[in-house]
């Protein structure tokens, strides 16, 4: 093995990856959504960030996840179980920025030893790399290192990543010459005319050499190809790497660079008893520590902004219920310019019937989809053809929702009126002369409810009531839709009056006379009155 310094090139690598911290730009990745998941044999975080991309960490029953690939084993019930079961339990009450820095500052246990020791490690790196963006800058003015980063990630964290790497790099660097381009997490294509003078360094990337090399190329955590035509003057070096093709001119030869032989860890001895409980009173001090400051700056948060907050959620509420009165009311102004005696029919069979409309209405809900379905295959066997059938499947389901809209402003309509004799003090603007202005009347009574629900949105201690207002809104209008649809399917949508079986005595008195009374009776009948009239004259 090699027992000499590095050279220029291995230095400036390990002070790029060491200094990173100092000599880098952080900011902060944004965390949008959260998922903590615990129970007695998992403890799972999973997180997603505002460029789209997630992580998952997950103790389960004995093994480390990460991202889904299994790094480690661990202990259950052990240190590092608890202390991540302890940051998970700081997580569920955490958001946005408090929370990344909650993630980015949790530490591993420091008397973990062995290979739990590096687990534990890289669920801190991961944390660390995952939370920050780190844009390197490293002065290059020479020309004699080119350092180029793919995805602006850590490039400690990219070395630390395996921990066999560390041991890779003296062999794998070594002798590489003054000059080195450096790629980190990203793929290099070196093209038929390019020469590169120096050593090619890539770090978690494949390389793809179609001209010609003058130095080394070393392949850290991915694989090269070198097709026919290729030259390489140096030597391929291939630390957790591979050869994907290799019909090109090597003249160092390939090297697979192996690890060496790590001394083993000594465990470390247990603290004496003392000393173990005067460090489990400081870190159970630090806990609750950090739990106050998490309490009390969620309670002053949200003393703070809870005011604010319901009155935007009410004002949204009742803006939402005033767009939904306007869309409503434009569709029942067209109903009535353009089908006005077809919307009387339907909502008189909505006043007189309601029940047996709202029974035909709930039947033809359940009737939609299996009729919407049958009426698709029986168009597509039939002679009518494919095209009719592709045009049943939108006009359907639209022809279903007209309808339902329809009868929703029928029994509105039905709604104003009575509104109009009701001779409420707020009431008094509804004219039952205008069926437009009694139509918005009773879109306004049936939205009270909602209305109401959003009023109560910014009075303390009333979430129960809130519910049960909301609750009632829903059924009423799920009522009101279907005795609304009924009534048009009653109807035919209000192309025939439906019979009522409303007794009238007067009514029934007259028909009966008219139905047993002849031509001549009538005529006779008529001027009865007249004649009687002419003797008391």
């Amino acid at each position: 093995m090699l027992q000499r310094p590095l050279p220029r090139a291995a230095l400036l690598l390990g002070l790029a990856a060491f200094l990173t911290p100092l000599a880098a730009k952080a900011q902060e990745r944004e965390v949008v959504s959260k998922q903590v998941s615990v129970s007695r044999s998992e403890a799972t975080l999973d997180l997603e960030f505002s460029d789209d991309t997630a992580l998952e960490i997950s103790l389960r029953d004995g093994l480390v996840m990460i991202d889904g690939d299994n790094v480690g084993s661990y202990q259950p019930g052990g240190e590092l179980d608890a202390a991540w079961r302890e940051l998970l339990g700081r997580a569920v009450s955490l958001e946005d920025g408090p929370l990344s820095e909650a993630l980015a500052d949790w530490r591993a246990p420091a008397d973990l030893a062995g290979s739990l020791a590096e687990v534990a490690q890289r669920i801190d790196q991961t944390l660390e790399t995952s939370l920050h963006d780190m844009e390197v800058q490293v002065d290059a003015s020479d020309g004699a290192v080119s350092i180029s980063i793919g995805n602006q990630s850590s490039l400690l964290g990219a070395l630390l990543g395996s921990a066999e790497r560390i041991g890779l790099l003296p062999d794998a660097l070594a002798d590489l010459g003054p000059d080195v381009r450096l790629h980190l997490d990203e793929d290099v294509d070196i093209g038929e005319d390019e020469v590169v003078s120096g050593s090619l360094v890539v770090i978690d990337g494949d390389v793809v050499v179609e001209g010609e090399v003058r130095g080394s190329v070393v392949v850290i955590g991915g694989s090269i190809d070198m097709p026919e035509g290729s030259q390489i003057d140096g030597a391929v070096r291939l630390a957790d790497a591979r050869v994907v093709r290799n019909d090109g001119t090597v003249r160092g030869g390939v090297v697979q660079v192996e690890s060496r032989p790590s001394a083993p860890v000594r465990p470390t001895p247990p603290a004496r008893p003392d000393v173990q409980r005067l460090r489990d009173e400081i870190r159970e001090e630090v806990r609750q520590e950090a739990r106050n400051a998490a309490r009390q700056r969620d309670d002053r948060g949200s003393g703070l902004m809870t005011p604010f907050r319901a009155v935007g959620r009410a004002a949204g509420g009742l803006v939402e219920n005033a767009f939904t009165i306007l869309i409503l009311g434009l569709i029942g102004a067209a109903a009535v310019v353009f089908a006005g005696e077809k919307v009387d029919v339907i909502a008189e069979t909505a006043r007189r019937s309601p029940g047996r409309a709202a029974m035909v209405g709930l039947a033809g809900t359940f009737l939609l989809l299996p009729a919407w379905v049958l009426g698709f295959v029986a168009l597509v066997v039939s002679i009518i053809g494919i095209p009719v059938a592709l045009a049943w499947l939108p006009l359907f389901p639209l022809a279903a929702a007209l309808a339902g809209i329809v009868g929703y402003l029928a029994v509105a309509r039905n709604t104003g009126e009575w509104l109009a004799d009701s001779h409420y003090p707020w009431t008094g603007w509804i004219r039952k002369s205008n069926p437009l202005i009694t139509m918005i009347g009773g879109l306004v009574g049936l939205m009270a409810l909602f209305v109401l629900a959003n009023v109560l949105t910014v009075v303390p201690f009333v979430g129960f009531v809130r519910g049960l207002v909301l609750a009632a809104g829903s059924v009423l209008t799920f009522v009101v839709i279907q005795i609304g649809f009924g009534s048009v399917l009653l109807t035919r949508a209000g192309r025939r009056r439906e019979y009522w079986s409303t007794y009238d005595a007067d009514e029934a008195w007259a028909a009966a006379m008219n139905a047993d009374a002849g031509p001549g009776d009538e005529e006779a009948r008529a001027p009865e009155t007249g004649g009687e009239e002419s003797a008391d004259a």
